[in-house]
């Protein structure tokens, strides 16, 4: 009867948690309606230019000859998988994009996880395991990490690199001398962006595809605004100084947005990393204490399916938490 009992309230309460965790996809994906719709028109933008700046760079472009890579770390390289989503990281990430590198990297990783960890005594299936997680995931993460501080020190200097343009721009000088001004006077990573565009017309693109390629590549909204202001002032004309001067006000005032949201949500992050590491410490702290009373966590049925209850919960919980406090301005 006992047994009966305890399957009927296992099954509430998986219907329950399931219930409740649809209701929380849908809530966040009605809340993330406007940021998709908001894509969807800036896409909708750059297809207007896409047919008639290929064709015009495509003219003007210099031929270069392409030369296959061979040997082992070409061979290694051919078996990563999404090849063309890598080489967008590393460009992202400030680095050339050299798959044989890469797979050399990932592959070394790997080997060395692998032999550390079965001269350490572990077992081959779990050495294996461990080796393909450091092989695949640590360079991922350190290129996320680099991503993520590369953009967010573009975004701090992109008002800076406005307002060069716009003293440009009101002495008379063309938007091309303007843009190879940028990339003389700011550090990277803007310097060395603007650099890109620059030695892009040189070789013969235009200036919408030399600015498309670069939005595409740092994918930051900021950089989209100042390609969309400059494309449509060259379609319909106006003062294009006083146009770039509102726009790094406009981002100015985003990024001190920015700061006042980090600062008033970090009591919340402060909360959340409390409230989420607190049971573990405690557990901790009980098996140090007492180890008969805290084992049985790890012995008992019933513990067992209470503590898994738990961590399916504060997850939950967890998740709401984060997205609460994330904004997007």
């Amino acid at each position: 009867m006992q047994n009966g009992n305890l399957d009927i309230l296992l099954l509430a309460g998986g219907m329950i948690g399931l219930i409740i965790l649809i209701a929380v996809i849908t809530l966040f994906g009605s809340m993330n309606k406007g940021k998709k719709e908001t894509q969807k028109k800036l896409d909708r933008f750059q297809e207007r230019f896409n047919d008639r700046k290929t064709l015009k760079g495509e003219q003007a472009r210099s031929i270069r000859l392409n030369q296959k890579e061979t040997g082992f770390a070409a061979t290694l390289a051919e078996l990563l998988p999404r090849r063309d989503q890598i080489k967008i990281r590393l460009s992202k990430a400030g680095l050339e994009p050299n798959l044989s590198r890469y797979a050399m990297t990932s592959g070394g990783l790997a080997v060395a996880t692998l032999v550390t960890l079965l001269l350490a005594g572990s077992t081959p299936v779990f050495s294996l395991l461990m080796s393909i997680i450091a092989g695949i995931g640590l360079p991922h993460w350190f290129l996320s990490m680099r991503i993520n501080g590369r953009i967010g020190k573009f975004t701090k200097q992109f008002p800076e690199a406005m307002d060069l343009m716009v003293r440009g721009l009101k002495s008379g000088l063309p938007v091309n001398e303007c843009i190879a001004n940028v990339a003389t006077e700011l550090p990277a990573p803007t310097g060395p962006e603007f650099q890109k565009i620059t030695d892009s017309m040189r070789l013969g693109k235009q200036l919408e595809e030399a600015l498309w390629e670069t939005a595409d590549r740092l994918d930051t909204p900021d950089f989209k605004f100042f390609v969309i202001s400059l494309v449509v002032q060259r379609e319909t004309g106006g003062n294009l100084g006083e146009t770039l001067e509102n726009l790094a006000n406009i981002l100015r005032q985003r990024q001190a947005m920015k700061l006042k949201i980090k600062a008033l949500s970090s009591e919340a992050k402060a909360s959340a990393w409390i409230v989420g590491l607190l049971p573990f410490i405690m557990l901790g702290v009980i098996m140090l204490l007492n180890y008969d009373y805290g084992i049985v966590l790890f012995t008992h049925a019933k513990a067992k399916i209470a503590g898994i209850a738990a961590l399916i919960w504060m997850s939950i919980g967890m998740f709401i938490m984060s997205r609460m406090i994330s904004f997007k301005v």
